[in-house]
């Protein structure tokens, strides 16, 4: 015995080790009295028992995610879970193969990295800028960064030759079949990221902190099982702070403790409380494809192993054969009738006392329409529309149904697929090859179905004066117009368009000013006009306005006689005219005869009627000129 050692027995030893383990019991908090002294009360609760370590502040546990199987992290099967077997298995059958290849067709489309308008809406929102100017702004900053994104991401696993189209090809595989989109970035020795490993999902893993979490660094998360037995583990992500942010070193990329090359990307699409492991779209369609595969089956057994004859023979109480003499005549009958179809045709004799009976068929069992049936329940949980696949139905062809499958592949499918790849090569560019967390990976050639009511509404914007053209054609990406109107809010009127910039110069407020008109004839445009008491009156547009509405001292010009003739045809064909046309410069004298015989007209240069009434003031009612 070493100075100072103690002999213990197996039995001290036994107890030490229980007291260590036992947990310490929590502080129930406090209730109210009357739950367990009123008459029909709640009842006092039973003091709980953590089994999970008790916070030294609160003195009570914290609650786990769930209810996870005992020793969870020593299992490495999947025994309550669908064997993974099984799904690579039926992923492999023709039908749901069919499916898989149409919601890997997002994975043909290109991509770009692009300013995030999430981050340029939060940039607006705390400094009160345009996010036209923030998003130009980030655009020229990140100008380098998102060219080396943009390279990076057009081979993601060099060694593998994965470009894009294959690399997210073989990660939607992942995600249909098994719902495990599993990346492992790969570190060289110097540190650097040189590839994004798609890693087969079935042989990954997730551990469980003591909550039923995933463990943070520098804990491992993920393991990978290779012949039934853990060969490698991994942590989840890099590390973040209390508020779940990424943490950055000093050369610009994520922290990471230990070493870059122990991290993992584990993606689920479906999250389950249940269990760590999602549950994949060919899951959902297992039972689906099962029924399906026993119609099928039993349709291949008719042509290979039916037991149903199409003709049966009846015998009645004149013959009296004994089961020997009933086998050799019928192997002779058999072997006479069967591959001829001439022998099967001839007239036959049959023996005294029997009766041909002709099988009664069911001709439901052939119609189609159960397949298809079938085939869409299939296709419904693999979120594709049947005709996607080639079956469609019956007078469909030329119909809004294609339309309406398009719409629901879209909404579905196409959009939801296409925001996953580029969330996940978003984080990882972010992550690993140090994208700025104000750029995004996105998707390009995939049309939102609501794009139709969106230019609805920005025509509307456009119309109202709320954007600009410039700023409309920057939502949809497109280069801006080079002349001086299109960054000026307009407004669309009936009558023509009326730019908002500088109305005030036109005529004083309160007064409506419409467009200019051009005369018959061309020439230069006649100036607006301002509506003021019901009455449209002309306006001179240069000069300023003085407090009698004049310009720079002068009348307002008045147009010609011609223009006036024009303006008042253009007014007459117009149905439903309850006020006057008032006329400043032609008279009865000089007007045109079907304009001076119209009771309509007021012609305010002499010869109009003194007492004609005016429009109608601001207070509603008429006035005698």
């Amino acid at each position: 015995m070493p100075a100072g050692g103690i002999v213990m027995t197996p039995d001290q030893i036994a107890a030490i080790l229980a007291a260590g383990r036992q947990q310490a019991a929590a502080a129930p908090m406090p209730v109210p009295p009357q739950w367990s002294t009123d008459a029909f009360g709640p009842g006092r609760p039973l003091p709980p028992a953590p089994i999970n370590q008790v916070r030294p502040d609160t003195g009570r546990a914290e609650p786990r995610l769930w209810e996870y199987p005992q020793a969870t992290n020593l299992q490495i099967d999947s025994r309550i879970h669908v064997p993974w077997r099984i799904l690579q298995e039926a992923a492999d059958i023709f039908l749901i193969r069919e499916c898989i290849e149409s919601r890997k067709a997002v994975c043909q489309l290109d991509y770009a990295v692009i300013v995030d308008p999430g981050a340029v809406a939060r940039e607006a929102a705390a400094t009160g800028g345009a996010k036209k100017d923030i998003e130009s702004a980030l655009r020229d900053q990140y100008k380098a960064q998102i060219s080396a994104a943009t390279d990076w991401l057009a081979c993601p696993d060099r060694q593998n030759n994965l470009t894009w189209p294959k690399w997210t090809s073989l990660l939607m595989e992942n995600s249909l079949v098994f719902d495990a989109g599993v990346v492992y970035p790969r570190y060289s020795y110097g540190g650097d990221c040189i590839a994004w490993r798609i890693i087969d999902g079935k042989t990954i893993k997730p551990l469980l902190d003591e909550d039923g979490a995933i463990p943070m660094p520098p804990w491992p998360a993920y393991q990978q099982i290779l012949y039934g037995f853990p060969r490698s583990e991994f942590t989840a992500t890099p590390d973040v702070d209390a508020s779940g942010k990424i943490i950055y070193g000093q050369d610009g990329r994520p922290k990471v403790s230990g070493f870059p090359s122990d991290t993992l990307m584990y993606e689920r699409r479906v999250l389950r409380s249940k269990t760590p492991y999602g549950m994949s779209d060919v899951e959902i369609a297992l039972l689906s494809v099962m029924l399906w595969m026993r119609r099928f089956g039993w349709m291949m057994g008719e042509y290979d192993q039916a037991s149903m004859p199409a003709t049966l023979v009846e015998t009645d109480n004149a013959i009296a054969w004994d089961v020997t003499q009933w086998e050799v005549w019928l192997h002779a009958l058999n072997d006479q009738l069967a591959g001829s179809t001439a022998e099967r045709l001839k007239l036959r004799l049959m023996p005294p006392g029997t009766h041909v009976v002709q099988a009664a068929g069911i001709p439901e069992q052939y119609r189609p329409d159960y397949d298809l049936f079938l085939v869409k329940l299939v296709c419904g949980a693999l979120k594709t529309p049947a005709s996607e696949i080639g079956f469609t139905e019956t007078g469909a062809l030329g119909a809004s149904f294609h339309e309406g499958d398009e719409d629901i592949l879209y909404r579905r499918a196409r959009i939801p697929d296409a925001q996953w790849l580029s969330g996940i090569a978003t984080r990882l560019a972010q992550r690993h090859i140090g994208m700025p967390s104000a750029l995004k990976v996105t998707i390009l050639g995939l049309e939102s179905e609501d794009e139709a009511a969106a230019d609805a509404v920005a025509l509307q914007q456009v119309q109202s004066g709320r954007i600009t053209l410039n700023e409309d054609r920057a939502r949809l990406g497109l280069t801006p117009y080079d002349f001086d109107e299109a960054d000026m809010p307009q407004l669309m009127t009936p009558r023509g368009i009326v730019f908002i910039e500088g109305a005030s110069s036109k005529a004083p407020p309160g007064t409506l000013i419409g467009p200019e008109m051009l005369p018959p004839g061309g020439g230069a445009p006649v100036a607006g006009t301002v509506s003021a008491n019901g009455r449209e009156v002309p306006i001179d547009q240069g000069g300023d306005d003085d407090e009698d509405g004049a310009q720079g001292g002068k009348p307002a010009a008045a147009p010609t006689a011609k223009a006036e003739a024009a303006a008042y045809r253009s007014w007459a064909r117009k149905p439903g005219r309850g006020r006057q046309f008032e006329c400043v410069t032609l008279t009865k004298a000089t007007a045109p005869p079907d304009m001076a015989a119209d009771p309509r007209v007021l012609f305010k240069a002499g010869d109009g009627d003194p007492k004609a009434l005016a429009g109608r003031g601001l207070a509603g009612t008429g006035t005698r000129r």
